[in-house]
This record gives C-alpha cells, structure tokens and sequence, in this order.
C-alpha cells in the first residue's frame, strides 16, 4: 500500500517511460527491472501505462544486450501474470523472439531461465497461441528449467507448459524423455501441479500402450524411472 501510494503521487512512470527508450543500454536494463518491481507491487498503476511499455520491451529483447534483453523478458513474464489474455496482441511477436533466444547457442544461463519462463507464462495466459508453437522449444525449454529450484515462477511456467502440452500433445512425443526430466525436477510441486503431471504422465502412457510405454522409459536413467513411478504411479 505504502509504494502505491509513493507511486500515485509521483511522475515515475511517465519518467520510466522516457528511461526505457534511453539511447545507453545501462538505463533500459534498469528501466525495465524497475518496470518489472512496479508491476508486482502496484500493477494498476502500470497497467494504465502498458500500451508504451509492452512496444518497448518487444523492441529490446536482443540477446546481443544480455542483461536489458533479460530484464526485458522477465518485466514481459511478471506482466502476462497480471493482465492475461490482454497479452495477446503482442505474444506472436514476442514469441518468436524468445524461441530464437532459447535456441541459440552460447545463451547465458539466466536469460535461458527467464525466457523458458516468460514463455511458460505466456502460454498460461495465451495458451493456443503459444501452444501451436510449441514443438520449436519443448526440449531447450526443458532444459533451462530442470536445475531451477521449485518457486512461484517456476509453477506458473510449468502450469503454462502443462497447458500446451494438453492443446497439442503430438509436439512433444518425441521429446518425452525431457518432459519427464523436467517434471521430475520438482522437488516438491504444489497441489495443482502435481494433478496436472500426473494426468499428462498417464494419458501418455494410455496413448502409448504398455509396450511402447515400456519401451520408451527403459531407455530412461533409473532414478528418472523411479522417481516418476513413485510421485506420479506411471
């Protein structure tokens, strides 16, 4: 309450507004974090704002500026989360940027995990949008996300993959084995979660047949195996 108030009062954002367009990349890195700060703590005040920030982050999001192109994805993910599907203008643009960036080689290890992110979040918001594009990124973006501790950021992404993978479960079937990788990465998933992968983990094992579910998973690292029989019964 107290920053809302700090933030209603001030010229901040139109102030921000003008920082995010700087011409030095330093002043856009620290834009776009505070940016992302002010939309957890006081989104109605940034939200009356988005239609000059949502712009200015897609024109940002070049991995050749690690750390703007970073703060840049992370603001666009914390913002998803608060106005949905209000997104969706600007989430196939958006999109193809950050499947460029979680594909390429040599990417920082945050920006990867920002990125898997905000996609992860984007396609909790916009799912069919995203979902169709899924097969472009299912194995990177289970990759950057496997060695990332169970937190909130990490269950929005994953309940925005659950989503995809539901819309359009043939884009992952050859990349299963990272799904399952992915999945068993959660220490400790909540509740909800926890349904999901246990409803996705087994309607691929009906689809498959025991055979070919048998066939599939013995090519899986024993302690894969064990801790998806254990948490989830496949």
């Amino acid at each position: 309450a107290h920053i809302d108030t700090l933030v209603e009062r001030s010229n901040i954002l139109p102030l921000l507004e003008r920082c995010a367009q700087d011409s030095m990349a330093e002043v856009r890195q620290s834009s776009f974090a505070l940016l992302g700060d002010l939309t957890k703590a006081c989104f109605r005040h940034v939200h009356k704002h988005l239609n000059i920030f949502l712009p200015l982050l897609t024109q940002n999001l070049d991995p050749h500026h690690v750390s703007v192109c970073n703060n840049a994805i992370w603001a666009i993910g914390e913002i998803s989360i608060h106005i949905g599907s209000e997104i969706q203008p600007f989430v196939s643009i958006i999109l193809e940027s950050l499947i460029s960036i979680i594909n390429r080689n040599n990417t920082p290890k945050t920006l990867l995990e920002n990125t898997a992110i905000t996609i992860g979040r984007l396609g909790l918001v916009c799912p069919n949008d995203v979902s169709s594009q899924l097969q472009r990124f299912i194995r990177p973006w289970c990759i950057a996300l496997r060695n990332i501790r169970d937190n909130d950021e990490k269950d929005s992404a994953f309940r925005g993959i659950c989503n995809m993978i539901i819309l359009n479960p043939l884009a992952v079937t050859n990349e299963f084995i990272y799904v399952c990788d992915a999945i068993a990465s959660w220490e400790k998933p909540p509740i909800e979660l926890h349904a999901k992968f246990r409803d996705i983990l087994q309607t691929f094992k009906q689809e498959f047949g025991n055979e070919q579910w048998k066939q599939l998973t013995d090519r899986f690292p024993l302690s894969l195996k064990q801790r998806l029989q254990i948490h989830y019964g496949v």
